[in-house]
C-alpha cells in the first residue's frame, strides 16, 4: 500500500515536472514571437530611414555647392578648433601650428570658390524660367564645369585686365620710380631701398642684422606712401596699382575716367599662373586665376 502511494506521489511528482515545462515553453515561445515582431518592426524603421536618407541624398546632390559649403564649414571649424587647442602649448606644436593656419586658409580659399560657383549657377539658372526657348542663353540641362585655359607668365609680381585695343591708343611711358623707405623706430633714421641698401637680405651699415629681420623685429618699419595720383595706363602706374596698400588699383584712361584695366599683385610673386574658365552650357561665362 505504501509502496502504491509512493508511485502515486511520483507519477504526480512528474506530471507537474511536465505542467512547469509546458508553461516555460509556451512563454519562451511567446517571447520568441514577441522578439520577431520587434526586430519586423526594427528592419521597417530602417527601411524607412534609408528611404529617407536615400531622399536627403539626393536633394544634396542637387545643390552640392551647398553641401561643399556645408562641408568645408565643418571642416574649418576642426582646425579653427584644433588651432585654438595647439596655441595653450604654442612653442611644442609650432611647426603643426603652422601647418593648420595654412590648411585653414586653403579651406578659407576653396569656401569663397565654392560660394563664387553657386552665386553663378543661381544666376545662370533664371534663364531656365523663360518660356520662349528662342530667348533661353542656356539649355534646361545645361552643365557646369570649370576648364584651364592655359598659363600666364608673371616677371613683375603683378598681372594686368586689359582690352587689348587700348594698349596702342591709350598706354603711356612713364618711368617707374621704386622708391621704398624703412624707419628706425628707435632713432627716426630713414632709410631707401636701392640706395641705403640693394636687397632686403643686405645689412645696413650699423646694424648686425639684415633688412629683413629688422623688419621682423620691428626695429625698421616701412613708410607708407599714397601714390594713388601717380596710377595710370602705364607700367609706372600698374606698379604703383598693386604695390598699394589694398594690392591693386583701377587704371583710368588718358581723359581721367576709369575703365582702361585694372592691376593686381600676386601672393608669391613671378613664376606661371594657371587660367581658369567657368563654363555653362559649353559657353565661358567667367575666367578667374589664383594669385599663389
Amino acid at each position: 500500500m505504501t509502496e502504491e502511494i509512493v508511485n502515486y506521489l511520483q507519477l504526480g511528482s512528474n506530471a507537474f515536472a511536465l505542467l512547469v515545462a509546458g508553461w516555460i515553453y509556451v512563454a519562451y515561445v511567446k517571447n520568441l514571437n514577441s522578439t520577431l515582431k520587434s526586430k519586423d518592426e526594427q528592419v521597417k524603421a530602417v527601411e524607412k530611414n534609408i528611404s529617407f536618407l536615400k531622399d536627403k541624398i539626393s536633394d544634396l546632390e542637387k545643390k552640392s555647392p551647398e553641401n561643399i559649403e556645408k562641408i568645408l564649414n565643418d571642416r574649418i571649424k576642426i582646425r579653427e578648433e584644433e588651432i585654438d587647442r595647439l596655441s595653450g602649448d604654442k612653442k611644442g606644436h609650432e611647426s603643426e601650428l603652422s601647418t593648420k593656419s595654412q590648411e585653414v586658409k586653403r579651406l578659407k580659399s576653396e569656401l569663397e570658390k565654392s560660394k563664387d560657383i553657386r552665386r553663378t549657377m543661381d544666376l545662370l539658372e533664371l534663364d531656365f524660367e523663360e518660356e520662349d526657348d528662342d530667348f533661353r542663353l542656356f539649355s534646361a540641362d545645361a552643365e557646369y564645369e570649370i576648364e584651364e585655359m592655359g598659363m600666364v607668365a608673371v616677371d613683375s609680381g603683378q598681372l594686368m585686365i586689359t582690352d587689348p585695343c587700348y594698349i596702342n591708343s591709350e598706354w603711356q611711358e612713364d618711368e617707374f620710380e621704386d622708391i621704398r623707405l624703412l624707419k628706425d623706430t628707435e632713432t627716426g633714421d630713414v632709410y631707401q631701398f636701392r640706395k641705403d641698401f640693394s636687397n632686403y637680405e643686405e645689412k645696413i651699415t650699423g646694424f648686425d642684422q639684415t633688412v629683413n629681420e629688422l623688419t621682423d623685429s620691428g626695429r625698421l618699419e616701412p613708410i607708407e606712401q599714397d601714390n594713388s595720383d601717380k596710377i595710370n595706363f602705364s607700367y609706372a602706374g600698374a606698379c604703383h596699382a598693386s604695390m598699394s596698400e589694398k594690392g591693386y588699383g583701377e587704371m583710368p584712361f588718358k581723359l581721367g575716367h576709369e575703365g582702361a584695366g585694372i592691376a593686381v599683385t600676386t601672393v608669391m610673386g613671378d613664376g606661371m599662373y594657371p587660367v581658369y574658365a567657368e563654363k555653362y552650357d559649353g559657353k565661358i561665362v567667367r575666367v578667374y586665376f589664383n594669385l599663389l
